[in-house]
């Protein structure tokens, strides 16, 4: 049996480079071995600034090929259904950038046709692998903060260029789709349990046709409040916080694997918990190798990525129609 799984990149996606070759490095289980594009040419100037050996002048080339085993889909958010279905038609396991569908009728579709076809399909939500988010998890779990009644969890950064895939409708681009879904996946986390409703407002800059700025807020079970926001029209922040009956859990930077976790119970007491996690796109590879050399099932299956999708278009659905919206448990 094989002993390391190897990876195309759908697409020349910035973060294919930035993120998934870097993990994909130091990774014991993982090569990326491949890169297509629809221009040969731009496939192989990317495949030789990156050191990758392969480059494919079509997806679908590189999804026939027999040199990999799997693909990391970092197409537009409105291509990842189509190519996820083809690449599983085709025998490959597929990592999907989130989200991963611009529809639930998408998202199902990909997960049947990963079923189908036995293979692998997980949605690449990478701070979910952090030590910082795990903590998170457990601190709430272990009811250190209490009973949680809120949650406050965003994203945000400035996007100029009218050409940029996050701003175009067609694309499913939008601050919740690219960023905000980030920040519903938070809570989700932290608080091991699925939103019921949801409210939301959203704004858009014109002339954008999508939501350059949400406002969410996603209801618990047991009552709990998540404010879920995103915008692709303020400076950088990228923030988490839980308060509960008997105190605050917070992080400075929801993303980085470097941050502490600061737990402030009553009224002064304050622990700093300093850790530093791995590479979390190392991380991803991983366990979505191991999942496709050993049969094991991934910790975070295709399910989940359809409650994190629920969530994200309850969101939309509440900020077009002005009310709240159930949240579709799956």
């Amino acid at each position: 049996m094989a002993d390391t799984v190897r990876y195309g990149l759908i697409s020349t996606a910035e973060i294919g480079f930035t993120a998934h070759v870097p993990g994909a490095k130091t990774s014991a289980n993982s090569e990326l071995v491949a890169v297509s594009s629809r221009n040969l040419a731009t496939a192989e100037a990317a495949a030789k600034e990156n050191g990758i050996p392969l480059a494919f002048g079509s997806y679908q080339e590189m999804i026939d090929s027999d040199e990999i085993d799997a693909v990391i889909n970092t197409l537009p958010n409105s291509m990842h259904h189509e190519w996820s279905i083809k690449a599983a038609e085709a025998g490959k396991h597929v990592l999907c950038e989130k989200p991963l569908s611009a529809t639930m009728q998408e998202a199902r579709e990909m997960k049947a046709a990963a079923e189908a076809n036995n293979v692998v399909l997980v949605e690449a939500f990478t701070p979910r692998w952090n030590q910082q988010m795990r903590t998170v998890r457990k601190l709430i779990a272990d009811g250190e903060i209490g009973d949680v009644i809120r949650l406050d969890a965003g994203l945000s950064f400035f996007v100029d260029d009218p050409a940029n895939i996050r701003l175009i409708k067609d694309l499913a681009g939008g601050s919740m789709m690219d960023a905000g879904c980030y920040a519903v996946y938070a809570v989700r986390f932290a608080m091991s349990a699925e939103p019921v409703q949801a409210f939301a407002f959203d704004r858009k800059r014109e002339p954008v046709e999508v939501d350059t700025t949400m406002s969410g807020f996603l209801q618990f079970p047991n009552g709990a409040v998540g404010y879920v926001w995103s915008s692709t029209e303020g400076p950088r922040q990228r923030v988490f916080r839980a308060v509960g009956s008997k105190g605050i859990i917070e992080l400075g930077d929801a993303f980085s694997e470097t941050d502490s976790v600061t737990v402030i119970r009553g009224e002064d007491e304050r622990e700093v918990m300093e850790m530093t996690s791995p590479n979390r796109f190392q991380v991803q590879l991983d366990e979505f190798s191991e999942c496709v050399l050993t049969g094991k099932q991934p910790e975070f299956p295709a399910d989940d990525a359809l409650r994190n999708m629920a969530s994200v278009l309850a969101i939309y659905e509440s900020a077009e129609s002005g009310k709240p919206v159930a949240v579709e448990q799956i």
